[in-house]
C-alpha cells in the first residue's frame, strides 16, 4: 500500500466544548495534504473498541488517529488487539495520562504534525483479565476515587475533579488488606493504594509511578503501606511530582506478572475506567503497539 489513508476515531464530547472546531481544523489539514481518511465518531452506544473491531481493515488503512482522551485510547487498543498499525493521538481528554509517557508534548499543532510526520516506535502494554491497558491499574484508594467519580458521571472528570474527590475522602478512607504476588515476592498487608503500571501518571498528572518505562518489558508497582491519617495531607502534594518515592511507607517493585487475590472490599480502575474488585491476573505485552512520536 503506497497511498496513505487514516482511520480517525473522534470523541465528540471531549475537548471541553471545542471538539467541533478541532475536528474541522483536522479535516482541513487532511485536505491540504491530500490524504484520505474515514471519520468515526464515538459515543456510549458506539465505543471505539466496537468501531475498530467492526470497521478497521488493516489492508485499507495505513494509520489510526485518535481524537480523544485516555478512555478512547484504551478502547482503541482493545479493539485492535494485536493488529499492526501506527497510532497517533490528538489529546482531547481532561487527564491525558496515557499519552504523556508516550508523547509528552500535548500541543495541538505539534500532535497534528506528528500524526503525519512522526516516527513509529514500539511500546509495551499490559493485560489484566484479558483486557489491555496502556497506562495502568490503580487498586485501593485510587480505585475508590475513580469509583466515586464514575458515579457522578463523565462531566465530573479531570485533574481538579480528581483532586476534589481525593481531598474529600483522604481522611475517611481506611486501608484494605491486599494479597498480591509478583515474580519473586508476595505481599500480604494493609495498603492505602497499589498501582501496577506501564505509564507514570494518574489522575491528570499525579506522578505515582516515576520509575515506569513503556519499553522495558516490565510492570512497575507502587505500593503505599498503612499511612497515618494526619500524615496523608502532607504526603499528597509530593505525589504530584514523584517526591513520595523517598518515603518509608512507599515501596516500588518491578515484575513481569502480578496476581492480586480476590477481595470484595478492594476496588480498582484501569486507565481511568472503574473495573470493580479483584482477583486480577496482570502481565506484560512487550512491544505490543506502535505509536507515532
Amino acid at each position: 500500500m503506497n497511498k496513505k489513508r487514516y482511520f480517525i476515531l473522534f470523541n465528540p464530547v471531549a475537548g471541553s466544548g471545542k471538539s467541533n472546531d478541532i475536528i474541522q481544523f483536522v479535516k482541513e489539514e487532511f485536505l491540504r495534504r491530500g490524504i484520505d481518511y474515514d471519520l468515526y465518531p464515538t459515543n456510549t452506544d458506539s465505543r471505539a473498541d466496537r468501531i475498530v473491531q467492526n470497521q478497521f481493515n488493516p489492508s485499507l488503512y495505513t494509520d489510526i488517529l485518535i481524537l480523544g482522551g485516555d478512555g478512547t485510547i484504551n478502547e482503541t487498543a482493545n479493539g485492535l488487539k494485536y493488529r499492526e498499525v501506527p497510532i497517533s493521538v490528538i489529546s482531547l481528554g481532561t487527564g491525558n495520562d496515557t499519552i504523556k509517557r508516550i508523547q509528552p508534548n500535548l500541543d495541538f499543532n505539534y500532535q497534528l504534525k506528528t500524526a503525519f510526520e512522526g516516527n513509529p516506535i514500539k511500546i509495551d502494554a499490559g493485560i489484566c483479565n484479558d483486557r489491555i491497558f496502556l497506562n495502568g491499574i490503580g487498586i485501593g484508594f485510587d480505585g475508590k476515587v475513580v469509583e466515586l467519580m464514575t458515579r457522578k458521571g463523565k462531566k465530573y472528570s479531570g485533574h481538579k475533579a480528581y483532586l476534589s474527590v481525593v481531598i474529600r475522602i483522604l481522611l475517611t478512607f481506611r486501608e484494605k488488606q491486599i494479597s498480591a504476588h509478583f515474580d519473586h515476592l508476595s505481599v500480604n498487608e494493609p495498603i492505602l493504594l497499589m498501582t501496577i503500571a506501564k505509564g507514570t501518571t494518574f489522575g491528570g498528572g499525579f506522578l505515582i509511578n516515576p520509575y515506569a518505562k513503556n519499553n522495558d518489558g516490565l510492570l512497575d508497582i507502587c505500593m503505599f503501606k498503612k499511612t497515618p491519617l494526619w500524615m496523608r495531607a502532607l504526603y499528597l502534594p509530593r505525589m504530584k511530582y514523584g517526591g513520595h518515592k523517598d518515603l518509608n511507607i512507599v515501596s516500588f517493585y518491578k515484575s513481569r506478572h502480578v496476581f492480586v487475590d480476590k477481595h470484595d472490599s478492594l476496588v480498582a480502575h484501569m486507565d481511568g475506567e472503574f473495573i470493580g474488585h479483584p482477583s486480577f491476573d496482570i502481565s506484560v505485552l512487550p512491544r505490543a503497539f506502535t505509536f507515532r512520536v
